[in-house]
């Protein structure tokens, strides 16, 4: 192990990789510290390793030269249902080979479990920096050459994510995001608007579904449908429902239109690049704790959030204006990965979130 900044020191290298696999958010929660690392070498290849589901909002980024995008997903079924086998091993041996083919002199590590491990190891990479054995997850250090301890207590992923270059002697003042929009998806949301009767900063956004492993988190469908009905009648806000692509999120979104009538609208399937576009042009954004959360508050958008079982202080909106409403139970923060009785979130009434909303707004 070692255990000095200049023995990690990324000033040198020519060829970096960055490991931070998924999920959305953190994905978007370390896009501050790509900026930093392009900041400090403007000459330098950067590859960025992620999965198919977060592609899309790396895809063209300004900051990159390469994007190894990992279908870790596809291939698990594929192998566990045993069709395409022959596809998916040839996709999978030619996400290794191009790990090992890509000669890269350093690996930076932040997502810190065992998936992104294998990955950084198979690189072969003289320097591999990440998470020291305390900090980390699944014996994720025994694959590194330099290991960042970070102190004790919650540490939001933003941050954690800049603690680990500044180890490598990388300056992280003032790192923000970039969210990459191009000339399509700016004529996109733009053309939606338009047909919608919307200006820019004349409406709000609600994105009320999650992941299926993130139901847990969710808001009552009644409860969002009442915030977005007054968000109409008291602020003057139309109101734009966004979701993902599962079947789950569309029925949400159709059933919080239904119920708040005239006041809602489901946007259309949106791709992450369009969403970000969309989030920049609204006025106010609410949703609980999900990636769109962390897309809307990287472009700047002012964000409400709901939070139940997971820390604000590691989780939470870290950009731009922003409001949490939350609960104060002795059952929180909590690490369940499902909940019979989530009463975290249904503790949280329409007024406080119509309260949070009110006093972002000018």
């Amino acid at each position: 192990m070692r255990n000095s900044c200049e023995a990690a020191s990324l000033a040198q290298v020519k060829r970096i990789a960055i490991f931070r696999l998924s999920a959305l958010g953190d994905v978007i929660n370390t896009l501050p510290a790509l900026t930093a690392l392009r900041r400090a070498r403007p000459d330098a290849h950067i590859a960025w390793a992620v999965e198919a589901a977060s592609a899309g909002i790396l895809e063209g980024h300004p900051f990159l030269d390469e994007l190894l995008v990992s279908r870790r997903k596809t291939w698990s079924g594929a192998l566990k249902r045993l069709r395409n086998l022959r596809q998916t091993t040839g996709e999978f041996r030619r996400f290794c080979r191009a790990l090992r083919e890509g000669r890269y002199d350093a690996v930076v590590d932040f997502q810190g479990n065992l998936r992104s491990a294998v990955g950084t190891w198979l690189t072969r990479a003289p320097l591999r920096i990440g998470l020291a054995r305390r900090s980390g997850r699944e014996f994720n250090h025994l694959f590194l050459t330099f290991r960042v301890a970070l102190p004790k207590g919650p540490m939001h992923r933003v941050e954690r994510a800049l603690a680990i270059l500044r180890a490598a002697g990388i300056e992280t003042t003032d790192a923000a995001p970039v969210i990459p929009a191009t000339e399509a998806d700016k004529e996109k949301v733009g053309e939606f608007l338009a047909s919608c009767g919307l200006a820019p900063g004349g409406f709000a956004v609600i994105h009320a579904g999650t992941s299926e492993f993130g139901r847990y988190k969710q808001w009552p469908t009644e409860r969002w449908a009442e915030a977005a009905s007054r968000l109409s009648r008291e602020m003057g806000l139309r109101v734009l429902l966004t979701r993902g692509p599962s079947r789950a999120e569309t029925e949400e979104a159709e059933a919080i239109a239904r119920r708040a009538g005239p006041a809602a609208l489901v946007a259309p399937l949106l791709s992450l690049r369009e969403l970000g576009e969309l989030y920049r042009r609204c006025r106010l954004f609410l949703s609980v704790d999900t990636g769109p959360m962390h897309l809307a508050s990287a472009v700047g958008a002012p964000v409400v959030a709901l939070f139940g079982p997971k820390d604000p202080r590691v989780y939470g909106p870290y950009f731009g204006p922003r409001a949490i409403v939350e609960k104060p139970l002795e059952c929180r923060p909590c690490r369940k990965r499902s909940c019979d009785d989530p009463r975290c979130m249904l503790a949280i009434q329409p007024d406080e979130v119509v309260a949070a909303a009110r006093q972002l707004l000018p």
